[in-house]
């Protein structure tokens, strides 16, 4: 199978006729077309027959095989039912990995990141990032998290494996991607009230509340940060307790725990965010693209009441950590301060939920001193002063003077890493570098 297209934010239609369609055209060549949140697939009958689904495979823990009404499968796969076709595809090599990666940072450094939290890397991702900044070959400061979802004793291993070298270069390694449940976009977000759009689905629970109990645990002891994705409300206050009931038993602030995303959050469960010493990990942009469907799938409810709720996080204490969660949103930093300032959609007149807006200082801090708060780094980066280490994104628009809607806007003079200029544009009435 050749590289994995992703699919638009929304779900499918008729997914039945679509798969149709897709085998129709390609009838000789295994195809999977991955959604952009990376939570669901869509493959042909090419590909379902390699992977040995049909109408008596069972749904795998974690995951879903949509089916028609006869109960044949229709090519949509979500969460860890997309693994039985995923096992089927050849793994890059590690030059491959190498090129990939300095690709892809090279276009984060254009964009004025001076450092990355690359969230669930595998064994041989991983790798590729330590040959690199062994050789000082990373444009850029990366922060990555290894894959939780591997075996316990294969996590146990890599966990033994980094411990002894955690920092090498311009790349750390000290934390832990774990998944609680799947997306909002393809109803695999554990929701307590289920989806209002979808009577009797309640999402999903990529690991369930034993197992995540029991891999946190196996994190922290190690020494290492969990980090978990949580997206729906049942998730998250499964994720929060966990945590709560963990820091009662070790300190746990010190590995300051990260929930990714918090997107549903009940007001009823944000204390344990400072019980239990968490970083909140959310990303602005997601709040302007699921605003046009968010309330179809939850209801106008306590779930949407608490829906990107950045402002009642902060009136927790808790730390705010901002991203953009990319590949499936833009990396772009300059649309993440718009996001969080303004939080109105494309198209839109008026801002949703605008209670929950930051102020540009806020969110600034947020994309800065938060997310190296996140990395442990709060006292060498993030911000601008003495004996840090000089990492500095440079523009060349007074970004404290430009009005919300020109955020988006703003020129990147230069990005600079460790004091060392990794881009420099050239901007009107100065010459190239």
């Amino acid at each position: 199978m050749g590289p994995r297209p992703r699919l638009g934010s929304k779900p499918l239609a008729k997914p039945d006729a679509a798969h149709r369609a897709l085998s129709a055209a390609t009838p000789d060549h295994p195809v999977l077309l991955e959604r952009v949140d990376g939570h669901a697939a869509w493959v042909n009958t090419r590909a379902l027959d390699l992977a040995g689904i049909g109408p008596n495979t069972a749904d795998p823990p974690g995951g879903r095989i949509l089916r028609d009404a006869q109960g044949r499968p229709t090519g949509t796969l979500v969460d860890a039912a997309q693994d039985l076709v995923h096992a089927r595809i050849p793994h890059p090599t590690g030059r491959e990995l190498e090129r990939l990666i300095l690709t892809a940072l090279g276009d984060l450094v254009r964009l004025g990141l001076t450092a990355v939290h690359d969230a669930g890397c595998t064994s041989s991702v991983v790798r590729a990032y330590a040959r690199l900044a062994a050789a000082d070959r990373l444009p850029m400061r990366v922060y990555a998290m290894i894959d939780g979802n591997q075996s316990a004793g294969s996590l146990a291993a890599e966990l033994a494996r980094w411990s002894s070298e955690p920092d090498i270069g311009r790349l750390e390694i000290r934390a832990v991607k774990l998944f609680a449940d799947g997306a909002l976009g393809s109803r695999g977000a554990a929701l307590l009230d289920g989806y209002a759009d979808d009577p009797g689905n309640r999402g999903l629970f990529l690991l369930s509340p034993k197992e995540l109990r029991e891999r946190v645990s196996l994190v922290a002891r190690a020494g290492f940060q969990p980090a978990v994705h949580a997206i729906g409300d049942a998730a998250c206050r499964e994720v929060l307790r966990a945590y709560a009931e963990l820091a009662r038993h070790m300190d746990l602030a010190r590995l300051r725990p990260r929930v990714e995303h918090l997107q549903l959050v009940r007001a009823e469960d944000l204390a344990l965010l400072r019980e239990s010493g968490a970083v909140a990990s959310m990303q602005p942009v997601h709040a302007i693209a699921d605003a046009p469907w968010v309330a179809a799938r939850v209801g106008d409810g306590p779930a949407l009441r608490g829906a990107y709720a950045w402002r009642q996080v902060l009136r927790t204490g808790a730390p705010l950590a901002l991203g953009s969660d990319f590949p499936v949103e833009s990396p772009d930093p300059r649309l993440g301060l718009y996001a969080a300032e303004c939080r109105r959609p494309a198209g839109a007149t008026a801002p949703w939920n605008p209670e929950e807006r930051l102020s540009r200082l806020e969110a600034l801090l947020g994309f800065t001193w938060g997310a190296a708060y996140a990395a442990f780094a709060e006292d060498r980066r993030g911000v601008l002063r003495e004996r840090c280490e000089a990492d500095l994104t440079v523009f060349a628009d007074d970004i404290f003077e430009l009005p919300a809607e020109r955020l988006p806007e703003a020129r990147v003079a230069a990005t600079v890493v460790g004091g060392r200029v990794e881009h420099e544009r050239a901007l009107p009435g100065r010459a190239e570098p």
